[in-house]
């Protein structure tokens, strides 16, 4: 058994079996690499690990998982973990949980304006503004499909599964 030290996050992700991320002098959450990045258990953890696009929400009805964002309504359905109608939540997603239109399989879709787009090459790296929210999502570079322009309006769709409910 080896316990080995480091503040790069990915560097924690890819060499070890375990990771405890501590807090306070306490250990906030241990599991596996793909546990800690992907089912974060508490809102520190989600924010030092990666990153992370944070939305704020209100419960509008629990008992079906309805959640509005802005003036949207997105379902959460079996996500929610005890709220009540009238909770505010903060609501989580990873960049590239995030597709820029409404894709096969991704269950949710929230509307928005397009309000930054910086190409890094390989990859671009887009922020879609909705309402007072702002959400970053990585679509990949492709040769033969013009980037987003600013300014346009965009639907950005992710799998309700991949939002995490932070507490």
């Amino acid at each position: 058994t080896t316990i080995f030290v480091t503040h790069d996050q990915e560097e924690a992700l890819s060499i070890s079996d375990r990771i405890a991320v501590m807090y306070g002098g306490k250990a906030e959450q241990v599991g596996t690499p793909f546990e800690i990045y992907n089912r974060p258990a508490t809102k520190f953890v989600a924010n030092f690990v990666g990153t992370l696009n944070v939305l704020e929400g209100k419960v509008t009805d629990a008992s079906t998982g309805k959640v509005q964002v802005d003036t949207q309504e997105v379902s959460l359905k079996g996500k929610l973990n005890g709220s009540k109608s009238g909770d505010t939540l903060s609501l989580a997603l990873r960049p590239e949980a995030i597709s820029l239109g409404r894709q096969p399989g991704h269950d949710a879709s929230l509307s928005g304006e397009i309000a930054e787009v910086h190409f890094l090459g390989s990859v671009i790296r887009v922020r879609v503004g909705i309402g007072g929210n702002t959400v970053s999502l990585d679509t990949f570079n492709n040769s033969t499909t013009p980037p987003p322009v600013v300014g346009d309006k965009a639907d950005i769709s992710f799998s309700s599964g991949d939002m995490l409910v932070l507490h």
